[in-house]
């Protein structure tokens, strides 16, 4: 049963990669944005933050007993957690002295967003079924 969890947050995620990718990436060619970052970098990094959050946060719900009740505080802090690797990894465009532009800060939280949707979705199945 785990493993077929599992498999299902790995094709959302999958899924949400894909099509948020390819639909970002024609929107950039289309109106012929180029950014001083790569785009595809951010939505793999966001890819495997939410299948390691959403498998963890599945694993806890099933095999412990003490931190079930304590879920959505656990999400909070590993929400944290999740900003600040993401700082760590994207620190050269994050902190550079180069501006970006609102363009280029939109498209930095276009998978952010996306990815944080599908987080939200599946934390709140999770919490739902096993509280």
């Amino acid at each position: 049963m785990l493993a077929k969890k599992v498999l299902h947050y790995t094709l959302l995620s999958l899924l949400v990669l894909i099509v948020g990718y390819s639909f970002h990436f024609f929107i950039l060619n289309y109106f012929e944005v180029i950014h001083p970052f790569q785009i595809w970098k951010i939505y793999i990094f966001q890819f495997f933050a939410t299948l390691i959050l959403c498998i963890s946060f599945e694993i806890i719900a099933r095999t412990s007993e003490k931190y079930r009740e304590q879920l959505g505080f656990l999400y909070l802090g590993a929400m944290v957690l999740k900003i600040a690797v993401f700082c760590l990894f994207f620190s050269d465009i994050l902190f550079s002295s180069h501006e970006l532009s609102k363009v280029d800060s939109f498209s930095l939280l276009v998978p952010i967003f996306l990815f944080l949707f599908l987080e939200v979705i599946i934390i709140v199945r999770i919490l739902n079924n096993k509280l």
